[in-house]
């Protein structure tokens, strides 16, 4: 008598694909840190390499001028001066390479004038950082009235430890406006009100004095992102900030104080500080915990609500 044997069909059980999945998830879990890591370090160098190039269109403009770019400039309006103008990154489109944008740009009006609606909304790459994905392009709406569409800028430029603004100079009465010696003798950074800061008056050193900062937008509620970092203005919280509180002072700061902190101060999606630009061209990490002049007590929380500020047009 011949016996066969009956072969058996290979198969997985229900035991050894679970154990499969099981490691899978795990190699997940490992490598998913690495991968994280990985893509924010391409974004903070491409963040490092817009800073750069910031830096190197802040010097070309000083050689062809002299002076570095004003932070905001006045214009005359038919109501009077007006000092929420065009800031430093309109001027400094010609040495971004955007010489179609300059072009387009009517420096014989106010900034906020008809002839120049559409040069708002031209987003320039250069003023992106990757990790900032608040700087589309959107429509301006407040008070039931509809303004330009603005792109916005994850960038500003550095005033120093305070804002020298023309309604905050010390001893000025109420509703008082500074006048333009007034508002040059409190200039204190690189850039400011009519500020026209030469090479020569950099005292603290070109590798030690800030020029430009990250201004993330991340943070603010939607309807506060639509209200600032409008690439065009010189105005503060929209292309310019102060060393006054560190990087991020939101995650420090409670309340409204805390709001108005992180308008006029460095910020960054990246985790632990921020990336600024410093005169002779090259970039830093500063972070968070820098110390500073102004004491800030942390609170309980981890300060990641997101932030309501007032309208500033």
């Amino acid at each position: 008598m011949i016996r066969t044997r009956k072969t058996r069909g290979s198969a997985f059980t229900l035991i050894e694909l679970l154990v499969v999945i099981a490691i899978i998830a795990v190699l997940i879990s490992l490598l998913l840190p690495a991968v994280q890591s990985a893509r924010e370090a391409a974004r903070r160098a491409q963040c490092i390499n817009n800073l750069k190039q910031l830096g190197l269109a802040s010097a070309n403009y000083e050689s062809a001028h002299s002076v570095y770019p004003p932070g905001m400039y006045w214009q005359y309006a038919p109501a009077g001066y007006v000092t929420t103008a065009g800031g430093p990154l309109v001027l400094l489109t010609p040495q971004l390479e955007q010489t179609a944008i300059a072009n387009a740009i009517n420096f014989m009006v106010v900034m906020w004038d008809p002839p120049n609606s559409t040069i708002h909304a031209l987003g320039i790459n250069t003023l992106w950082c990757p990790s900032d994905n608040a700087n589309q392009v959107r429509t301006v709406s407040y008070g039931g009235t509809s303004y330009p569409k603005m792109a916005y800028s994850s960038y500003a430029g550095m005033c120093g430890p305070w804002i020298a603004n023309t309604w905050s100079i010390p001893g000025l009465g109420t509703g008082q406006r500074a006048t333009h010696s007034q508002a040059k003798a409190n200039q204190l950074g690189m850039f400011n009100v009519c500020s026209d800061v030469r090479i020569s008056g950099v005292t603290d050193g070109t590798s030690n004095t800030i020029m430009w900062g990250e201004h993330t937008g991340v943070p603010l509620t939607a309807a506060a992102q639509v209200d600032w970092h409008w690439w065009t203005s010189g105005n503060h919280g929209d292309t310019l900030i102060t060393s006054m509180f560190p990087p991020n002072p939101q995650r420090k700061i409670a309340g409204g104080a805390g709001a108005q902190a992180f308008i006029y101060s460095a910020s960054s999606m990246h985790p632990g500080g921020a990336n600024v630009a410093m005169v002779d061209g090259s970039v830093r990490f500063i972070k968070d915990t820098i110390d500073t002049a102004n004491p800030m007590t942390p609170i309980t929380s981890a300060g990641v609500d997101p932030i309501q500020v007032e309208f500033h047009l």
